[in-house]
């Protein structure tokens, strides 16, 4: 899409949730933009976040507001707002946020429900000068674009077949899916969804195919409460005697700064163990309310018979995409963390390696680089690749994967919703 807003010096947002996905692209403005941004508006209900954000880019009282109801009954305060608040959220505030003249960044998921997204899609024609800019952020990862660049050249002939895995991390796994804010598909959505729908993309992207049928496999396996011993074990982890032992202690994890993002004081030893023991974050792993899978298998088909397989899974020590791309005459491997590609031709029987310099900021860069090419497109002339229209395929994907699965994995013609 090519979006024409005239010789802007300067854009305004305003931001409704300022959490993680939030603070990274509001830090890649600031780091590559800051005479050509300004915060204008926030929606938050954290008091301390609204004293922080209005401190440091001073906001005036009457544009900070404490919830997103609040913000969506104004009049529109700014030329873009971002949509970083939950997934079920969504929705209703595309629908209001649009109708006020703005135009969007939108994190994923797009919507909690297929009925959702693909209403939004239909919504949306009705705003045809209006840009939603969806966060699929893989599509401007160094690795992903250098990837797409060998495929394209054609050295290596057509894609036969993709292996694609995202590994979570499992004290990453247990921080957000099961302890923390998308551990519930009935207060988030679908791990597939939630997690992984920008992997689903950037397979469409990396083939440059429709998908054509989806099947899934998984289940919570692990993170349930079959798996609670009460003669051994507690409901708080400072309450367990297994604590010291076990990997997945909310003390352990906390204390260790493997978790980044802030959801209370880390100070000290002695203000996480306060802090846990007054919050989901201190909860036993097999005795919390949690239903979201912790592992799941996934195959597809696209066009010209091209074929995918995608594995989600909590138990790996890193925290990384890692891929194998099987082409005609030769196959391309790829990691992140450390970022490197080999590319072995089936021709010459020569491998070449490309080390990707180590970005900065999250994603491997993605952040970064999708809000640069937001502003290059808001600003300039180029042509914005991850709308809302270019992002549904991935999220109709994403439903009738965890349809397929819930239903023993009974393959989905991804076609017939498409359209």
């Amino acid at each position: 899409m090519r979006i024409k807003k005239g010789n802007l010096q300067k854009v305004t947002f305003s931001i409704v949730g300022f959490g993680g996905r939030a603070n990274a692209y509001l830090t890649a403005l600031e780091e590559n933009y800051q005479d050509r941004f300004e915060l204008i508006a926030v929606a938050e209900p954290d008091k301390r976040k609204q004293q922080r954000i209005k401190q440091k880019y001073g906001l005036k009282d009457e544009n900070i507001f404490d919830t997103d109801v609040e913000f969506c009954k104004q009049e529109r305060l700014s030329d873009v707002v971002m949509i970083t608040t939950q997934d079920r959220l969504h929705y209703q505030e595309v629908i209001q946020l649009l109708d006020k003249g703005y135009d969007i960044i939108l994190e994923k998921p797009i919507a909690a429900t297929l009925q959702e997204v693909l209403s939004l899609k239909e919504i949306s024609k009705k705003y045809p000068n209006q840009l939603v800019a969806v966060c699929h952020v893989l599509r401007y990862s160094p690795l992903f674009m250098k990837v797409k660049e060998i495929i394209d050249s054609g050295v290596l002939g057509k894609i036969i077949t993709i292996q694609h895995n995202e590994n979570i991390g499992y004290y990453h796994f247990v921080h957000s899916y099961v302890r923390g804010p998308w551990r519930n598909d009935q207060e988030s959505a679908p791990l597939i969804l939630a997690k992984s729908c920008h992997d689903l993309d950037i397979l469409l992207y990396l083939t440059g195919k429709h998908a054509l049928k989806i099947a899934s496999f998984g289940s919570l396996s692990e993170f349930n409460h079959k798996n609670y011993d009460e003669k051994r074990m507690a409901p708080t982890c400072i309450d367990c005697k297994m604590e010291k032992e076990c990997p997945f202690s909310a003390i352990k994890i906390y204390s260790s700064n493997k978790i980044k993002s802030v959801v209370f004081d880390m100070s000290s030893i002695d203000k996480i163990r306060e802090n846990l023991g007054n919050s989901n974050y201190g909860r036993c792993v097999y005795q919390c309310d949690n239903n979201v899978v912790d592992h799941q298998s996934t195959i597809i088909e696209f066009e010209d018979g091209i074929t995918a397989t995608f594995n989600i899974s909590a138990f790996t020590r890193k925290i990384n995409r890692s891929f194998k791309i099987m082409c005609q005459y030769g196959e391309i491997r790829a990691r992140e963390r450390p970022y490197l590609i080999e590319v072995y031709n089936f021709k010459t029987e020569t491998e070449e390696k490309f080390e990707i310099v180590q970005p900065q900021g999250g994603h491997g860069g993605s952040d970064r680089s999708f809000i640069a090419h937001f502003m290059n497109a808001y600003l300039g002339n180029e042509t914005f690749k991850s709308t809302l229209d270019d992002s549904i395929e991935a999220h109709v994907m994403a439903f009738l994967a965890e349809e397929s699965r819930i239903n023993h994995g009974i393959p989905q013609d991804i076609c017939d919703k498409m359209k």
